[in-house]
C-alpha cells in the first residue's frame, strides 16, 4: 500500500510557527519570507498577503538583541543550526519573546535552498519564569529588563 502525504497539510497544522525564507542574507533585500504556517501567522497578527516577500526584520523592534541577530547571519553562512532567544514584535507592535530554531535546506547540489525557521512564543513561559526569579532576587536585572520591555507595551497603549 502507498501512502499519499500532503506536505502541505502537514506545515499548516503544525503547533509551532514556521517560516522559510530564500538564502539572500545580505541587507537590504534579503531574505525574502516565501512561506509561513498558520502557527506563525496567529503568533506574529500578520496574514500571507502581508509578509510573502517581505524580510523577517518586519518582527523586528527597539528590544530585538541585534548581536543575537549576527550570530544567527554567521551561524547560516557556517551552514550550522542557530539557535536563540530575543524579542521580537506582532504587527500591532506588541513584544513577545520569540525563541527560535533556523538551519538551512540545502538542494540537489549540495547549497542552501532554503532558511527555515521553528518558531514559538515563549512570553507566558518565560513570565513564571522570571516572577520566580523576582521572588529569589527583588533585584534581579535580568528579570528586571524582561519585565520593563512588557510594562514599556503597556504605557504606550495608553497614550
Amino acid at each position: 500500500m502507498q501512502l499519499k502525504f500532503d506536505w502541505l497539510i502537514v506545515l499548516e497544522n503544525l503547533r509551532r510557527g514556521l517560516m522559510v525564507t530564500d538564502v539572500q542574507l545580505e541587507a537590504p533585500s534579503g531574505p525574502r519570507i516565501v512561506y509561513a504556517n498558520r502557527a506563525w501567522f496567529k503568533m506574529t497578527g500578520y496574514d500571507r498577503s502581508e509578509v510573502t516577500g517581505k524580510t523577517p526584520r518586519i518582527l523586528q523592534g527597539p528590544h530585538t538583541d541585534r548581536k543575537l541577530l549576527r550570530r544567527l547571519k554567521e551561524e547560516l553562512l557556517n551552514r550550522r543550526v542557530f539557535h536563540g532567544q530575543t524579542w521580537n514584535y506582532r504587527k500591532n507592535g506588541e513584544p513577545f519573546l520569540m525563541n527560535w530554531f533556523c538551519y538551512p535546506i540545502y538542494g540537489e547540489r549540495g547549497k542552501p535552498t532554503y532558511y527555515v525557521a521553528e518558531q514559538e512564543d515563549v512570553t507566558e513561559v518565560e513570565t513564571l519564569r522570571m516572577r520566580e526569579a523576582l521572588l529569589r532576587d527583588p533585584g534581579d536585572p535580568t528579570a528586571t529588563a524582561f519585565f520593563a520591555v512588557l510594562a514599556e507595551y503597556k504605557a504606550s497603549r495608553k497614550k
